[in-house]
C-alpha cells in the first residue's frame, strides 16, 4: 500500500512539474518592462495655492528562462517638482523569479544612485507584483517595490556623512516579452 501511495504521489509530483515547465516555457525570452510611479498633491490656503510633483519611473530589462529564472538590469529616474525641486537617477543588477501563474519577485542591488544633490548611493530594491498577457508578447501588471538606498556624499555640504531614504510604493508595469 506504502508503494502504490509513494508511486501516485511520484506521478503527481511530475506531472505537475511537467505542465509547470510546459506552462514557463511559452514566457521564456528577453523581457522589457516599464514601470511608473506619479504622486501628485494640490494644496489650497487663504493665501494661495501650492503644487507639488513626485513620480518615478523604473526601466528594466534583462532575460525569462524557461523555469521562470529573471536576470537583469535596472535604471530608475525621480523626478520632484514643487516648492523645491529634485532629480535623481539609480542602475543596479536584478535577479527574480516569475511564475507561471503570473506572479513575480525580484531583487535588485543598487550600484549607484544620486538624488538631487545626494551622491554616491547604494542600496537594495524588492518587487512583488502580478503580470498577465495582453496579446501576443504584450504585458501588463501591478507592483508593490520597496527601495532602500544610502547616500555618502552631498555636493551642498562637505561634511555630510550620510542619508539613508527607505520608501514603499506601487507601480503599475507595461511591458514586452520577446
Amino acid at each position: 500500500m506504502k508503494k502504490n501511495i509513494l508511486a501516485l504521489a511520484a506521478l503527481l509530483i511530475t506531472s505537475a512539474m511537467a505542465s509547470f515547465a510546459q506552462a514557463r516555457g511559452s514566457a521564456s525570452g528577453v523581457m522589457l518592462t516599464a514601470n511608473a510611479f506619479m504622486y501628485n498633491t494640490t494644496i489650497e490656503t487663504a493665501s494661495g495655492k501650492a503644487d507639488s510633483k513626485s513620480s518615478i519611473y523604473d526601466l528594466k530589462l534583462g532575460y525569462l528562462t524557461g523555469s521562470g529564472l529573471y536576470l537583469g538590469g535596472i535604471y530608475s529616474i525621480r523626478n520632484q517638482s514643487g516648492a523645491s525641486s529634485s532629480d535623481g537617477k539609480a542602475t543596479g543588477a536584478s535577479l527574480g523569479y516569475v511564475g507561471s501563474s503570473g506572479f513575480f519577485l525580484k531583487g535588485h542591488y543598487i550600484l549607484t544612485a544620486e538624488n538631487d544633490v545626494y551622491k554616491e548611493g547604494t542600496g537594495f530594491q524588492g518587487d512583488f507584483g502580478y503580470l498577465t498577457n495582453v496579446t501576443g508578447a504584450f504585458i501588463v501588471g501591478v507592483e508593490l517595490t520597496y527601495r532602500t538606498i544610502e547616500y555618502k556624499k552631498s555636493d551642498a555640504d562637505p561634511s555630510f556623512t550620510k542619508l539613508k531614504q527607505d520608501e514603499l510604493f506601487p507601480m503599475l508595469t507595461v511591458g514586452f516579452v520577446f
